[in-house]
């Protein structure tokens, strides 16, 4: 009797251990790309120099006291700090506490570019649950080769942290529109609120979230009503014993108090649109009569009644010039890639000029020749990296004109872009920093590298017809 021959091994594995290898050779070309970033600070001895913004110390504070005395300060011995909160400081602590204050700040460099490079895996499982396996590796590829992320992995800031914690959020959910299993959606709110420690602008994400749940099909009201009320549970009970902190420090129930420095940035915004003045001026104009004011502590013992008369104030001034205010919420300055932060990296430039109110006053143009004061050369020299970028929106938008099109079946998609995208580039209003991009591009690069699948396959079927056509045959 004659031995079967073995049956060939079935293709699904081997395409999934091959597309495996495609992105472990994406993340070591990300890591390459974050060393080529890093090192030259690291070792010029200028970690803290380069990769510190006016922010990074509201971060490394508390993280050097936490190491050093187990408490949230604003630095070693000094005051229970409110400013900021946690998320950052708690994962840097550990560098401060094996490393000492001197070599901390360098491996913390390298380890910040390390989670922003392995933010790819997220957006490569996202794309193949959405798309399928090709549109993951395309959209981790276009994620690991934006400059804006490139830029910003080093530095001693919360948003390469905040955008690996969306990435996996978005991941969640995508799983949950696809198999309808709550514990994915939780599992979603969960990490969101998780980030809400690193950045409270996810505080209001959990009510997108559940109308998104609400208007899901396929799933009946019983479980979407059970479904929702554990997830805002679950949402508020994870910062809460933080929150519970700031309240007995008399912060009031937030995650931390720089909410209220929306009067002095933003209100600072809308009230040079408003005087037709600059944005630096009406800031400090605004701090001056901040200080005045806060001088009778007895109208205000505590940070929290600082942080209600911020907002109050705010409010009015939003009240005053609604539509004015709106229209600042739409600036597509924010999606500009952040070439200005990589060449701080390298030491061929420096931040603090104050180009974003020129850019607000003037424009693009002026506040590119006033970034780079002389050195324009440098912009066009970076010139390639905005490939990822064009094809990122181009892919994006294309995508979202086709679910446009077909919106009754597309709808809950067009939603999870608004809860993934606009919401995180609406929140932070007329500050139109390029590193807010961030949280949004994870869920903009899966749609690109749904397009780009789509465009080659669209390519792919032309070639075959011209193949296979009578003139093709007969030649």
């Amino acid at each position: 009797m004659s031995t079967p021959a073995p049956s060939p091994a079935p293709a699904v594995p081997e395409t999934g251990s091959r597309n495996v290898r495609w992105l472990l050779l994406l993340i070591g070309l990300g890591v390459l790309l974050h060393l080529a970033v890093a090192l030259p600070a690291l070792t010029a001895g200028e970690t803290a120099v380069r990769f510190s913004r006016p922010d990074s110390s509201g971060y490394l504070g508390p993280a050097l006291a936490l190491a050093m005395e187990g408490r949230y300060l604003d630095g070693p011995g000094g005051e229970p700090y409110l400013y900021r909160s946690p998320g950052l400081s708690v994962v840097l602590a550990p560098f401060f506490l094996v490393f000492g204050e001197s070599g901390a700040l360098p491996v913390a460099a390298l380890f910040l570019g390390v989670v922003g490079v392995l933010t790819a895996v997220p957006i490569y499982l996202t794309g193949r649950e959405w798309f399928g396996e090709r549109c993951g590796l395309a959209a981790a590829a276009l994620f690991l080769f934006n400059p804006t992320g490139i830029a910003n992995r080093p530095l001693f800031l919360t948003d390469t942290l905040f955008a690996f914690l969306v990435a996996w959020q978005l991941y969640f959910f995508i799983r949950f529109r696809k198999n309808r299993n709550g514990t994915d959606f939780l599992m979603s709110c969960a990490v969101a609120a998780v980030g809400m420690l690193v950045r409270p602008i996810n505080l209001a994400w959990i009510f997108p979230a559940l109308f998104i749940l609400a208007v899901m099909p396929k799933l009946p009201w019983r479980r979407k009503l059970a479904l929702g009320g554990v997830a805002l549970a679950l949402f508020f009970a994870i910062p809460a014993p933080w929150m519970y902190r700031n309240a007995r420090l008399g912060a009031g129930w937030v995650p931390d108090i720089n909410t209220g420095s929306m009067y002095h940035q933003n209100g600072a915004m809308l009230r040079a649109r408003v005087n037709g003045t600059g944005f630096e001026e009406e800031k400090r104009k605004i701090l001056a009569e901040l200080e005045t004011e806060f001088a009778d502590t007895d109208r205000y013992p505590d940070a929290k009644s600082k942080v209600d008369y911020r907002l109050r104030k705010f409010r009015e001034l939003i009240l005053a010039h609604p539509f004015l205010w709106l229209s600042q919420h739409f600036r597509p300055q924010v999606l500009l890639p952040d070439f200005p932060t990589l060449c701080e990296n390298w030491g061929l430039t420096r931040s603090d000029r104050g180009t974003l109110g020129v850019l607000q006053r003037d424009g693009l143009w002026a506040a590119v020749r006033h970034y780079f004061d002389g050195q324009l050369w440098l912009p066009f020299v970076l010139a390639p990296l905005l490939i990822p970028v064009l094809i990122t929106y181009a892919g994006a938008l294309w995508m979202l004109i086709r679910q446009l099109r077909d919106w009754r079946r597309e709808y809950v998609a067009l939603l999870i872009f608004l809860a993934f995208a606009e919401y995180y580039f609406f929140l932070p209003g007329p500050i139109t920093v390029p590193r807010y991009q961030l949280p949004a591009l994870p869920v903009l690069t899966v749609l690109a590298g749904a397009a780009l699948c789509l465009l080659f396959e669209k390519i792919r079927k032309k070639r075959a017809e011209r193949s296979h056509s009578p003139q093709a045959l007969r030649s």
